[in-house]
């Protein structure tokens, strides 16, 4: 995975991330929507000739964008290990 920053700015960040599947920013977005400092966050497909996604985040005024999306991401990881036990527990081999 490569990220590029493309803007960075006290409350907006814009990232364009290469060669990943777009379902795993759509979570993202979805569990960074769910903080209340955040006011916008999406991402698109970029339509240049390389498959990339472009992200965003904007936050309220003071609130860090990096520390949101990282936040984001330690939630999800949290939520995949609950998943991967609990699958664990219901199927032992």
């Amino acid at each position: 995975m490569e990220i590029k920053l493309l803007e960075k700015k006290d409350d907006y960040l814009k990232l364009r991330i290469f060669d990943e599947p777009h379902t795993l920013y759509n979570l993202l977005k979805e569990e960074v929507l769910k903080d209340d400092k955040v006011l916008m966050c999406g991402y698109t497909r970029d339509q240049t000739f390389e498959d990339t996604i472009i992200f965003q985040i904007k936050t309220r005024e003071g609130e860090n964008p990096v520390e949101i999306i990282l936040d984001a991401a330690r939630r999800l990881k949290e939520i995949n290990e609950e998943f991967k036990t609990a699958f664990e527990n219901a199927y032992p081999e």
